[in-house]
């Protein structure tokens, strides 16, 4: 039975269970998945949802495109020196330790309530482990690879391209994969605690008028979000290295 085969029935079984808790249950809890459906068309008509998705993939986008653009590098780095990973390596681990909504407070006396603050709550949440997954897959490169390299005349700049970036691609791309998830997840916490827009603005407000269809609805659309996202990576990842996709 092909994957996808397997994925879709497994869907179709959460929904079916969801129909029937829904309807044997607390349904103010747990509101059917056929009137959660139901909700979520009106809220894609109303344009609620895209309007939501405009203001929300805004922070998302900005803040987990510089997240890699920054964690990358610095990984490669961190695990091509390792004088450089011990200087730096406590400060990571002290970011990922530490819980990101701890920083709100610092990013509104810095930046404020708007757009900046939610860039970099999401770049907060995934930089730190995509710059740790980075490392570790350049750590785990064959010794024998960036050894034999220079001896055939290779000079760093081309020990990093073709040697070291490819091999260590594979963890590079799981971390971005992290990455993407714990950046949806600081895109809420951001929109609900720093400033009341996009998905955070329709969670506190279902929330607070006990509307839970339209809230599951709003979890769903989120959801859906970060799999499609995801989805992407995991396509990227397969043109990027497809000698890994095949092993796989």
């Amino acid at each position: 039975m092909k994957a996808s085969t397997v994925r879709i029935i497994s869907l179709f079984m959460l929904a079916a269970l969801w129909e029937i808790a829904g309807r044997t249950g607390n349904a103010h809890l747990l509101p059917p998945f056929s009137r959660v459906v139901t909700v979520w068309l009106d809220l894609l008509i109303s344009g609620q949802l895209f309007q939501a998705i405009a203001i929300s993939f805004q922070a998302l986008a900005i803040g987990f495109f510089v997240s890699v653009l920054f964690g990358v590098p610095l990984g490669l780095l961190m695990g091509r020196y390792r004088r450089l990973e011990l200087f730096l390596e406590i400060y990571l681990t002290a970011l990922l330790a530490v819980p990101m909504i701890s920083f709100i407070p610092f990013l509104v006396i810095a930046f404020g309530l708007g757009l900046q603050s939610r860039v970099w709550i999401v770049f907060l949440f995934a930089f730190v482990i995509i710059a740790i997954n980075t490392t570790a897959g350049v750590r785990n490169v064959d010794p024998t690879l960036t050894e034999m390299a220079p001896s055939f005349g290779a000079r760093e700049s081309e020990l990093f391209l073709k040697v070291i970036l490819p091999a260590a691609l594979p963890m590079i791309m799981a971390g971005i994969r992290l990455g993407m998830g714990r950046a949806v997840l600081g895109m809420v916490t951001g929109e609900m605690i720093l400033a009341v827009v996009g998905f955070g603005a329709m969670l506190m407000t279902f929330s607070a008028s006990f509307n839970s269809s339209a809230l599951f609805a709003t979890l769903l659309t989120i959801v859906l979000l970060a799999v499609g996202l995801l989805a992407l990576i995991q396509y990227l990842d397969r043109r990027l290295i497809p000698w890994h996709a095949a092993a796989q």
